[in-house]
């Protein structure tokens, strides 16, 4: 799960956030509710109803056969622009030359789910597959007159279509404009964040839809255009700036060469973070958390959420205890860290002492280990009249993973989620914003979270993650099933399960039991219990309760037994593709109707305008033509329908330029594709979650290796093994013996 770690402290205060079932509750400081998407019922942007009620004239499923085109280009705009009423995306097929000339005389375009992927192995960053062997194509001849015809189409598709509302995230329906692109450079030059460019050129198209790429897109064409920008804009004024410059410096000098080659030598279903409301108090009483937390309670219909996690703040306390009776409230980790190093201080300088403390407070899987732990490093330190730790261990139900097992959680620990909401929308305010300036501010991210969500989900439908394992069954159910950011979290349960040992200690017929675990890392095993004939299973680290997967203790028992699916009583709809269903537009009913909708007929004829606009920019009498256009078109539209306000703005003309050069690789520089920028991204998570694992594998260790004799004495001869019960004792295997003891 990640999580931003960024403590922001704003004059506005701090923000509460709900995550889902999980609510995560920060302090801060009229009496004022509303949760979005209920409020004055708006709905963002990012989120436009697809109306089906067949009002435009022209067909979704036309048959290209015998149409004409003048070139290649208008070729693939025909068929890109037919898949993008349907809902697929288009790529370029193969084609055939006439003789052993560069003549063009047969060019196929197809479907981009067309053929399947090559299996390159595993990599730390893979995209997802979205090949499923289409073979809906297009076909165009080129005649001796040089026009293009079409002759053959295949219309049938062996997948589902994108919907009309996600149709903008295709890949051939997205790019970003080379006067879109200058603009957000040149916003960016100005000190303005590419992200603040990006959204000021969603608001001015009208949404998401309209702008004609995502996030991602404007990211990565930056990143592409400062590599390859080395004539033109860039240049050209780095050169009149040392013209002037050495005009004036006597001491100044530059020297260029230019030719025309010549170059100047840059918590939902997917993990993220979901707000359901927000609230203002003048004061921080009890009876202000009280109105605030009911509020809340109505506006979700009455639905207590399972987990509520705060700061150690009394108050709060005392209005959950009222409001939220059935609910398990749970304090932030990360504050009694850093609490920890004002009330034990000295005790955290001893090494030993900090890690078995880490350990105590991240790590223990149950209620008998926790004990176990918590009386070594009272006992070894000598800290057991320790006023705060005293405290501390009197709430352990409240912060100690062990006692919290059965309440889920999504395997969060922190209340560092709030605080990553809380700097998403206090860094674009200031200390003389008000109420409505928050508002906005508040919608603008959600709308932002909401357009992230909806990319997310068409990632999911459009393909599946590389598996680091080939032909495992369970795995390929896994992807299916799950969005792709639980797959991971499955697939890394798994492979912790593939190094497990497993013993089988009881076998009655219809109920097996196995002591599970990790040989030189385990020092005490886990029960799982298994029956074959329902595949009911359980593990006495309870993961499944507390984040809604199974853990590597069952999938090993499961690979064992061959099980080739996850039943699916184990597996969580929240965490599923299938929880978006709902939300989606039932494409059956729709995708073939011979009509496009008006919301579809808007978003088409948006993107047509806008090509038309900026391929006529650079040409005084393009725009003429099209400013012409738009007074002819603007007159007969209101003879129809009446008064259309245009707002006019003032441009000046320009033409001309000095353009790009032509792309060319450097001796020397290996012809591979550059990473990404959500890519590279994707990495250093990866990395960070990597280095964070290693750390928390060394601290596991460290605190083990003392305990170690401590554990051989009380296993004897045997070994110990977690209780699958709330249990403050360990069970003590004695092999060969019938009878198991608890220990202490």
């Amino acid at each position: 799960m990640e999580d931003g770690t960024e403590q922001t402290n704003s004059a506005v205060g701090d923000w509460h956030s709900i995550q889902g079932d999980l609510v995560i509750v920060f302090a801060f400081v009229p009496l004022l509710f509303f949760s979005e998407g209920i409020v004055d019922g708006s709905v963002s942007s990012d989120q436009v109803d697809v109306d089906v009620d067949g009002s435009s004239s022209v067909p979704v499923d036309q048959d290209l056969v015998g149409l004409v085109v003048s070139n290649v280009d208008e070729a693939f705009e025909l068929y890109n622009s037919y898949a993008y009423r349907l809902g697929f995306s288009v790529r370029k097929g193969h084609q055939r030359y006439k003789g052993s000339t560069n003549t063009i005389q047969m060019k196929n375009f197809c479907c981009s789910k067309a053929g399947y992927k090559a299996n390159n192995g595993v990599k730390a960053y893979s995209k997802i597959d979205t090949r499923t062997g289409c073979g809906a194509f297009v076909q165009f001849d080129v005649g001796d007159d040089g026009l293009w015809t079409v002759t053959k189409h295949e219309k049938m598709h062996n997948h589902e279509l994108c919907v009309f509302n996600k149709s903008h995230l295709l890949r051939s329906h997205r790019s970003v404009g080379d006067n879109q692109l200058l603009y957000l450079q040149g916003l960016k030059d100005s000190g303005v964040a590419l992200a603040d460019g990006i959204r000021f050129l969603k608001h001015q198209s009208g949404g998401s839809p309209l702008v004609g790429f995502t996030n991602r897109d404007a990211y990565n064409s930056m990143a592409t255009d400062t590599v390859k920008r080395l004539d033109g804009t860039d240049s050209n004024s780095l050169i009149e700036i040392f013209r002037r410059r050495q005009s004036t410096e006597t001491d100044f000098f530059f020297d260029f060469e230019l030719d025309l080659g010549a170059r100047l030598c840059w918590m939902n279903h997917h993990c993220m973070n979901v707000m359901f409301g927000c609230g203002f108090l003048m004061n921080e009483m009890i009876e202000s958390f009280v109105w605030l937390f009911k509020a809340f309670l109505r506006s979700m219909g009455g639905k207590c959420p399972q987990t509520i996690m705060t700061d150690q703040c009394a108050v709060m306390t005392a209005a959950i205890s009222k409001v939220f009776p059935t609910s398990r409230h749970r304090i932030c980790i990360w504050h009694i860290g850093e609490n920890s190093k004002k009330h034990i201080k000295t005790l955290r300088n001893n090494k030993d002492f900090l890690d078995t403390f880490n350990y105590v407070l991240k790590y223990t899987k149950t209620e008998a280990e926790f004990q176990f732990y918590w009386t070594r490093l009272v006992t070894d330190y000598k800290c057991h009249k320790n006023t705060w730790l005293e405290k501390s261990y009197d709430c352990r139900e409240k912060w100690c993973l062990a006692f919290n097992k059965d309440y889920f959680s999504g395997g969060i620990l922190s209340s560092q989620r709030s605080e990553t909401t809380n700097h998403s929308i206090s860094r674009r305010l200031s200390k003389t914003a008000g109420l409505c300036d928050f508002y906005s501010s508040f919608v603008s991210v959600i709308s932002e979270w909401r357009s992230k969500e909806n990319c997310e989900d068409f990632r999911c439908a459009q393909g599946v993650p590389v598996m680091m394992m080939e032909h495992v069954k369970l795995l390929s159910h896994a992807r299916e099933v799950y969005t792709i950011e639980i797959y991971f979290l499955f697939e890394e349960q798994f492979m912790k399960g593939n190094v497990c040992h497993q013993e089988m200690v009881l076998n009655d017929g219809r109920q097996q039991k196995y002591h599970v675990w990790r040989p030189d890392i385990d020092i005490i095993r886990h029960e799982v219990s298994f029956n074959p004939a329902n595949l009911d299973i359980s593990c006495s680290c309870k993961l499944i309760c507390e984040l809604g997967i199974l853990c590597c203790h069952c999938l090993r028992i499961f690979h064992v037994h061959c099980v080739s699916s996850i039943p699916d009583k184990y597996i969580l709809k929240r965490w599923t593709k299938k929880v978006i269903d709902g939300r989606n537009v039932n494409i059956d009913s729709m995708v073939y109707n011979v009509c496009i909708p008006p919301s579809i007929w808007v978003f088409d004829i948006s993107r047509k305008f806008q090509r038309l606009v900026v391929s006529s920019q650079d040409s005084s009498v393009a725009r003429k033509l099209c400013d012409e256009a738009v007074d002819d078109v603007k007159k007969k539209v209101e003879a129809e329908i009446g008064n259309v306000h245009i707002e006019e703005c003032g441009v000046s003309s320009s033409s001309g330029g000095v353009q790009n050069p032509s792309s060319r690789r450097l001796k020397g520089e290996r012809n591979k594709r550059r990473n990404g920028v959500i890519e590279k991204k994707y990495s250093l998570a990866r990395g960070r979650r990597s280095a964070a694992n290693k750390a928390a594998l060394s601290t596991k260790g460290a605190v083990r290796s003392l305990v170690l004799e401590n554990i051989s004495k009380l296993a004897g001869d045997g070994y110990l093994v977690h209780p699958s019960s709330s249990s403050s004792d360990f069970v003590q295997f004695s092999k060969g013996l019938d009878d198991n003891v608890g220990v202490d």
